[in-house]
């Protein structure tokens, strides 16, 4: 998948943001749990602080005032994550850990490679939507 760039953004409340990009994909991003976690954003928590972003010139990213900027393909990966399309890293490494896995064990056990573990669990590639409806079927198939 291919991530294009911004072409609109939409302030709709405290913590949230319409984005828009050019391949037409809509979406809203709550960043609520974002600011809240993470404490170079606190700026953010200002809720006229938070209403003054604005695209970035070239349209690869959103910036605001206080420095604060997230690049087109982050803001897709949090788009995608909260309207589970993907599964957050984070969450792909609790699943590991839950079960003990080492990397070749969670590979074996969801029928992809080692080195694709690896780069999801980095963050460097997004957790697809296939990778976490087999995280709930492998589950499921344990309970059974």
């Amino acid at each position: 998948m291919s991530i294009g760039k911004i072409t609109a953004v939409l302030a709709i409340t405290n913590t949230a943001l319409n984005v828009t990009w050019d391949d037409g994909h809509r979406a809203r991003i709550d960043f609520g749990d974002i600011i809240a976690t993470r404490s170079a954003l606190a700026s953010l928590s200002d809720a006229q602080q938070f209403a003054a972003v604005e695209m970035s010139a070239d349209g690869w990213s959103l910036e605001w005032p206080c420095g604060v900027d997230f690049g087109a393909p982050q803001l897709r990966r949090w788009a995608d994550e909260q309207a589970g399309q993907t599964m957050p890293a984070s969450g792909f490494r609790a699943w590991i850990e839950g079960h003990g896995f080492t990397l070749e064990k969670a590979a074996d056990a969801l029928g992809v490679s080692r080195r694709t573990i690896a780069y999801y669990l980095s963050g460097e590639q997004p957790v697809p939507k296939t990778v976490l409806l087999a995280t709930i079927g492998y589950d499921q198939q344990l309970a059974a």
